[in-house]
């Protein structure tokens, strides 16, 4: 795969859409301090690696191994558009994030859990105790860390406008947070170059306790 395909692939499928979600990332990052990340299920969505300097990515698709496979070119493409100093570190693990990764457990400040179903139960031993998870929900998984004794409940990112915010010290129970804070409108417009996504989801965002 050239430069030009693999990095337009990532263009095409999340920048041109409007699917990048960058301020979410930069409103964890300024709110949590994250550096350390792992991201199961990432396909190539590579828009974390703009705001954490050490990012690893898992994912089981042969789309996911052909881009990542021109690392070079991807990581230009991460230091051309990065927002910290250092050069970023980024590492591919081609498998199932369901089954045991090689890499350390408590070992990272941030798990990301979006769109892929059993991330949190399977890789929520690889954070850091005081580490955070962030997830929409995606198959119930907010739900079930509500019930996680191991894990509590920090905080709520949604976007108002233009920017994302943070609500904290949230209470109620799962079905008056999912009423109150999460919209059930469609992620999906028309516009003048085409179909964009809108970011209509409700983040959760859980720290690990022990």
């Amino acid at each position: 795969m050239s430069k030009d395909r693999s990095i337009d692939s990532y263009e095409r499928f999340y920048k041109d859409m409007n699917f990048e979600r960058e301020g979410l990332f930069e409103t964890l990052k300024e709110e949590y301090y994250c550096n350390t990340v792992l991201y199961p299920g990432c396909s190539i969505h590579i828009t974390p690696s703009f705001y954490f300097q050490h990012v690893v990515y898992v994912d089981i698709s042969e789309t996911a191994n052909k881009f990542f496979d021109n690392i070079n070119n991807v990581l230009d493409y991460i230091n051309g558009n990065k927002k910290y100093k250092q050069p970023a570190y980024v590492q591919f693990i081609h498998g199932d994030y369901t089954k045991p990764l090689p890499v350390r457990e408590e070992n990272y400040d941030l798990l990301i859990a979006l769109y892929a179903g059993e991330i949190t139960q399977s890789c929520k031993k690889y954070v850091k105790p005081g580490g955070i998870i962030l997830t929409n929900n995606h198959q119930k998984d907010a739900e079930k860390l509500l019930k996680d004794p191991s894990i509590i409940l920090d905080g709520l990112i949604y976007k108002k406008g233009k920017k994302y915010v943070i609500e904290k010290d949230i209470k109620g129970d799962f079905e008056d947070i999912i009423k109150r804070y999460c919209g059930k409108k469609s992620d999906m417009k028309n516009t003048v170059k085409g179909m964009e996504y809108v970011d209509n989801q409700c983040y959760f965002v859980f720290k690990r306790c022990k």
